[in-house]
């Protein structure tokens, strides 16, 4: 097995290995992750079926995504910090919040999506850039 890699919430009682590096790591503008994050952004690490494990006890918010679609937010109920999350496009996926690795190798975002929400004074990278989810129209 190649190295594993911990995302763990604040206080520590909630975790996600994963069994290798993410498929992904998607950038995201949306107003919905602004407000989850509390930042310009979120950065999302993607992991596909059978590459992670979760321990601990976790609540569940589920919100609309901008498709229409079912986002499902995982948070520790103790120190609440929301640490992963399914779609409905990938039900038995996962996508774990990034800055919460404790040893995730530092990569460049393979894409970013809802740049049209992007804050004027934060520069684009140089990846692919979507004006909303990564079917909508790509900027670069």
């Amino acid at each position: 097995m190649s190295k594993a890699f911990t995302a763990r919430c604040e206080c520590g009682g909630l975790k996600v290995i994963c069994k290798s590096t993410p498929d992904s790591l998607v950038q995201c503008h949306c107003s919905d992750c602004k407000a989850r994050t509390g930042s310009p952004f979120g950065l999302g690490a993607y992991f596909q079926a059978g590459q992670f494990e979760i321990h601990g006890v976790s609540k569940r918010f589920v919100r609309k995504a901008s498709s229409g679609a079912d986002f499902t937010q995982f948070f520790c109920p103790a120190c609440g910090t929301t640490l992963f999350w399914k779609t409905a496009r990938h039900p038995d996926g996962l996508g774990v919040a990034a800055g919460n690795f404790l040893d995730l190798p530092e990569t460049t975002p393979s894409r970013s999506v809802f740049d049209d929400d992007r804050c004027a004074w934060l520069a684009p990278l140089n990846v692919p850039t979507f004006r909303k989810g990564r079917d909508s129209e790509r900027l670069q």
